[in-house]
């Protein structure tokens, strides 16, 4: 396979914007999911991807059909077997492997996480790791927050991540802080 077919991606459209997921034609893995605050660093890693086309095929159309059931609210498990692993680092994937065992509407704070790791004093750490989540929505890092319940960071915005936690059920004071027992 030449470089210039190595890369495939498509747009999906939602409320929030377009989020891009781009795959591997090899063997179908997720390379990257950009949300919409990210379609400048989409644009500017076109190098790797130089060539890549629009053209899904049905494993990826029907990825892409859960990422919009999800973003209109809809509850949707994602195989996690299809993510291209590579783009991780070792502490990363544990973070982000974790981070997957959340359940749909629970919450975790970024050091609760970090103690399920077995290293309590890397909440820092573990927010860094999920800041960069190369598969926002597939790894529903949208579900840490920071331990006083305000949401942290999320690349998407957070006003996104704050509408993703309400269509789980998670529910929020006028400071937009959660509200909840219902820790992980």
């Amino acid at each position: 396979m030449n470089d210039e077919s190595r890369f495939g991606y498509c747009k999906i459209e939602s409320s929030f914007g377009d989020v891009i997921v781009v795959w591997r034609n090899v063997d179908n893995s997720i390379a990257r999911v950009f949300l919409p605050k990210q379609q400048g660093l989409f644009q500017s890693s076109l190098y790797r991807c130089r060539g890549a086309r629009q053209t899904p095929n049905r494993v990826i159309r029907a990825l892409c059909s859960d990422i919009s059931a999800l973003l209109n609210g809809q509850s949707v498990d994602f195989n996690l077997g299809r993510l291209d692993w590579s783009l991780t680092y070792h502490f990363q994937k544990s973070v982000l492997r974790m981070e997957q065992k959340i359940p749909r509407g629970v919450v975790s704070t970024y050091g609760r996480l970090a103690k399920k790791l077995g290293n309590p004093r890397a909440a820092r750490a573990v927010g860094t790791a999920l800041a960069r989540n190369p598969f926002p929505l597939i790894i529903p890092c949208h579900r840490a927050i920071r331990s006083d319940g305000s949401l942290g960071g999320y690349a998407g915005g957070l006003a996104m991540k704050k509408r993703l936690l309400e269509f789980e059920g998670v529910q929020f004071d006028e400071q937009s802080r959660v509200v909840t027992e219902n820790y992980w």
